[in-house]
């Protein structure tokens, strides 16, 4: 079995790791095991564990498949923890027990940043584009076909909910009591079930709101995030649109892809990060802004969205915006 090198980002300047099938960390920054499985043919097993006690970045490097990493799309699902995957052009998405991600990087690999404290249980899976087209023998998902291009120049990401069942299946690649060609089976049995469920959570039937639906749904989208301080109840707002509550639920679910109070959150938190980031007021303000009467309930629902503590967030974009410039030279 080909080893992978694990590129550590430390303060003290990078180090290199040595992964073949399993390995078992224990330093200043994290107490880690992460185990590499070569479950089958083009595809790729990524097991993580650990008690992160100091931020760190990882960076995957493949003496077997670098020099074609773009043939690769990956797959990763948090268990427990958040880790932000940061791609080589500079595209960031954060998975975590709320989101999971499928990408696949422009060039090069992608690299993996955790922060402290937390405690990480990370499934990822890799599946090289001609093992994805086998098994979709021409009736390709229309989500997946940007990930399939031959040749691409930006990296692509595919975000959907992690729902109870994919995590379920994550947890299930954890689970001992296999060996051999029995695990190797079981392995791929679930990144199978892994794919299809995300390629699933990507299907939306035109059929599912009526016209009526959409125009009542987008007058309550709007109604809603009028005044993020005092926006409307669930009840006052269904009947402002003429839709029962569960109704009103679900037809946000199918066109925003949350609830009306998972929309509401998300507009809020976002709202958030972007006046972080410009330093636009005090936190304790911007919370109240943005509808939270108190601070750390702000900070919990912020860390739980984007994975870290929103001054910490905030300045690790900050840094990673002004990066670029540096790289080029």
């Amino acid at each position: 079995m080909e080893d992978i090198e694990w590129l550590l980002h430390e303060p003290g300047g990078d180090r290199s790791l040595k992964v073949n099938e399993r390995a078992r960390i224990s330093d200043a920054q994290w107490d880690a095991t992460i185990e590499r499985i070569d479950a089958a043919p083009g595809l790729r097993v990524l097991l993580t564990h650990a008690a992160i006690h100091g931020d760190i970045a990882v960076q995957p490097r493949d003496s077997e498949t670098a020099p074609e990493s773009t043939a690769w799309a990956s797959g990763t699902i948090a268990v427990s923890g958040h880790v932000e995957v940061e791609m080589p052009d500079g595209l960031r998405i954060t998975a975590g027990p709320d989101q999971a991600v499928l990408f696949r990087p422009a060039a090069g690999g992608a690299r993996y940043r955790m922060t402290a404290p937390q405690r990480l249980r990370l499934a990822g899976y890799a599946l090289r584009r001609d093992r994805l087209e086998r098994i979709f023998d021409g009736a390709i998902p229309a989500a997946l076909v940007p990930l399939l291009e031959p040749d691409i120049e930006a990296s692509r990401v595919i975000c959907m909910q992690a729902t109870r069942r994919l995590r379920h299946h994550a947890e299930s690649l954890f689970a001992p009591g296999l060996n051999g060609p029995l695990r190797m089976l079981f392995i791929e049995g679930v990144v199978l079930q892994l794919l299809a469920s995300q390629m699933a959570s990507q299907i939306r039937p035109a059929h599912i709101l009526t016209k009526r639906e959409r125009d009542a749904i987008a007058t309550a989208r709007r109604l809603l995030l009028l005044d993020m301080r005092q926006p409307p109840g669930l009840g006052d707002l269904a009947d402002a649109v003429g839709l029962s509550e569960k109704r009103l639920n679900a037809c946000f679910r199918s066109e925003f892809g949350g609830t009306v109070f998972e929309v509401l959150r998300n507009h809020r938190l976002e709202h958030a990060r972007i006046a972080l980031e410009a330093g636009a007021a005090p936190l304790k303000q911007i919370a109240w802004r943005v509808g939270y009467n108190h601070v750390s309930n702000f900070i919990n629902a912020y860390t739980a969205r984007y994975g870290a503590p929103p001054r910490r967030h905030a300045l690790k974009n900050q840094v990673a915006a002004a990066r670029p410039a540096s790289r080029a030279g």
